[in-house]
């Protein structure tokens, strides 16, 4: 029989669960937040180590793509984040095809290797098994599998961690492109559709250094990472006549170029203004949140292995070289 005493016994334990439910969620919520808080807080190579992943650690490295990876000195406009396919260190000690001690003294081939496990995700991708394709920042596509647990190129993914600009996935195998040559900043303008300024990169020599290279590897005096603002084909075709005007000037094309360029050193120095000297030693507006640069409007971003480029609408031009 119920009587009024039990109801009450029922009612004060149907508070405690209640109130144990409550209490058990927002420990789950504050542990998950505080863990989200500390991931953030990561770089990409202690996220690696906490992995087991010093081989991989030391590939990035001795290939200077760690500032890149962690969007130090890269000025981010719009989301975005880094899908990284790892090697164990297991993975990396039974390469047999390759002599890995060789490749780790060449940066340029060590870059490439390295990245055709990074995959750069304009608009972040949260759920890999929903995509069976990935664009690599060297060039290549990576292939998914889900069907029994995932796979990325036939290797098994087993375990992953974040950091403050992605997720590391670590796989069971080291992954090898079938290019010779990681894609570097005229690969990845051509791709994005920005030919014209890629073509005008390389004729005004300035390849190497967006690279981070010089000739047979070697560093150059700025070694980036950089963010790259392109002008599109149209845009070139729109200031043809400015750009011949220019192109007359002493340095004109090359400084007009350099003009679209931003190093780690200038965004430090960035002014409360959103102001940055530019590799031409010009001064350029920058609205981030907005995506205007110089008055251009940023249209899409691609990664390559030493920084970020984004499309913009017009060409700039400082002051300087339009009078």
């Amino acid at each position: 029989m119920i009587t009024e005493k039990n109801t009450r016994k029922i009612g004060k334990g149907l508070l405690c669960l209640l109130f144990s439910a409550v209490l058990c969620i927002a420990l789950s919520c504050g542990l998950s937040g505080a863990q989200n808080d500390e991931a953030a807080n990561l770089s990409v190579t202690d996220a690696a180590s906490g992995l087991g992943l010093t081989s991989f650690s030391a590939a990035l490295e001795s290939a200077l793509m760690t500032n890149a990876l962690n969007n130090q000195g890269i000025l981010l406009i719009g989301s975005g984040s880094y899908a990284i396919f790892a090697p164990s260190d297991d993975a990396f000690a039974g390469v047999t095809d390759l002599d890995m001690n060789s490749v780790m003294e060449n940066r340029t081939e060590l870059k490439n290797i390295l990245g055709y496990h990074i995959v750069w995700n304009s608009d972040p991708v949260e759920d890999l098994t929903e995509v069976t394709t990935l664009r690599t920042i060297e060039g290549e596509n990576l292939t998914l599998d889900n069907s029994e647990g995932l796979k990325v190129n036939g290797a098994n993914v087993t375990k992953t961690g974040k950091y403050g600009s992605g997720t590391i996935y670590v796989i069971d195998r080291v992954l090898i492109p079938k290019k010779s040559a990681s894609r570097g900043v005229v690969e990845a303008a051509n791709v994005l559709g920005a030919r014209k300024f890629a073509s005008a990169l390389k004729a005004a020599g300035l390849e190497e250094t967006l690279n981070g290279q010089g000739p047979a590897g070697i560093g150059t005096l700025s070694e980036g990472p950089f963010t790259v603002f392109a002008p599109s084909d149209a845009a070139f075709d729109k200031a043809k006549a400015a750009l011949e005007s220019i192109a007359k000037k002493d340095a004109g094309t090359r400084t007009l170029l350099s003009y679209h360029v931003l190093d780690a050193s200038s965004l430090m120095n960035m002014t409360d203004f959103y102001s940055v000297k530019t590799l031409s030693g010009d001064s350029l507006a920058i609205d981030a949140a907005a995506g205007i640069v110089g008055g251009a409007k940023v249209q899409k971003s691609a990664r390559y292995d030493n920084g970020i480029i984004y499309v913009i609408d017009q060409v700039l031009v400082p002051i300087r070289l339009s009078m």
